[in-house]
């Protein structure tokens, strides 16, 4: 009868439990709130590139990328890519011995485009750039 009693009890508290842990990882957000999180779309990219010359001299260049995507209505979007940009150069010694040039240097560089197309035959598009990525990895429709 106690192997019974305990079991059930086993039982019912993975149950509580699992009902527990189902809210917490679906909360209800009742906050007010303009945007809409179902017209969000968030993507990343990652992308290194790293050279080095005959006179041994080196570069290297690494960006992190966060693409959003805001879909207003169907005529109206927003994107914004946000470039963490991180750059700088060596001089090669011998082996596998670089020694820095002590200029390295990080960068955030936004993008943003914003598109608006009003009838089937106009599009007006409002873009400011200040990083053009040889990697382009935005995704898009």
């Amino acid at each position: 009868m106690k192997r019974l009693l305990f079991i059930m009890i086993l039982i019912l508290t993975f149950t509580l439990n699992a009902e527990v842990i189902n809210n917490v990882f679906k909360p209800n957000l009742l906050m007010p709130s303009f945007l809409d999180v179902n017209k969000i779309s968030v993507n990343h990219s990652v992308s290194f590139s790293s050279g080095i010359s005959s006179n041994k001299q080196s570069f290297y260049q690494s960006v992190y990328t966060n693409h959003l995507s805001y879909d207003f209505n169907s005529k109206l979007k927003l994107d914004l890519d946000l470039n963490f940009v991180n750059f700088g150069t060596a001089t090669y010694k011998s082996g596998i011995e670089f020694d820095g040039n002590e200029d390295n240097a990080t960068k955030v560089l936004p993008n943003m485009q914003l598109n608006w197309k009003p009838s089937e035959n106009t599009n007006i598009t409002i873009e400011f750039k200040q990083y053009n990525s040889p990697f382009d990895f935005r995704y898009r429709d």
